[in-house]
């Protein structure tokens, strides 16, 4: 909660550097390699900080759930959309049998209603033993006038 009150990673113009900021806290000892091509001032701060509240629940849980020693993060522009994905090394699960919230686990249903708010799409790629990657769609066109919730 304090993070989200006072986000200093905002403060940095280069994205790639609020990225790494942002979850170098929660990726230490894990190779985290990050190529967000898309320049910071394409967003508002309200974007940005969704965006980073987004790639750090990815991070905890790769480092959490997956025990992952190696996270790739990527984003780019497709046409009107921000594409973006968290990849990791780490042991993988079942999505389909992922525990939800209903077992005390809030972080991809809060991901998912943070994606819903732009008008966004997310997938979950994963299976046990193999990693997991997390490919998130965002329409800009809805960047600005989104729910941050």
């Amino acid at each position: 909660c304090l993070w989200d009150l006072r986000n200093l990673p905002l403060d940095n113009e280069d994205i790639n550097a609020a990225i790494r900021k942002t979850l170098a806290p929660h990726a230490a000892g894990v190779r985290l390699q990050v190529r967000f091509s898309v320049p910071r001032e394409k967003f508002t701060d309200n974007t940005t900080h969704a965006i980073l509240c987004i790639l750090r629940e990815l991070t905890i849980n790769a480092v959490r759930h997956g025990n992952a020693t190696a996270i790739w993060v990527a984003g780019s522009t497709e046409g009107d959309h921000l594409l973006f994905s968290v990849r990791d090394d780490g042991c993988g699960f079942d999505p389909a049998a992922a525990p939800g919230m209903d077992q005390g686990h809030f972080g991809l249903q809060g991901i998912r209603d943070r994606v819903e708010g732009f008008e966004g799409q997310m997938e979950v790629e994963s299976s046990v033993g193999n990693g997991t990657k997390v490919t998130i769609s965002l329409n800009m066109s809805h960047l600005d006038n989104a729910k941050l919730t």
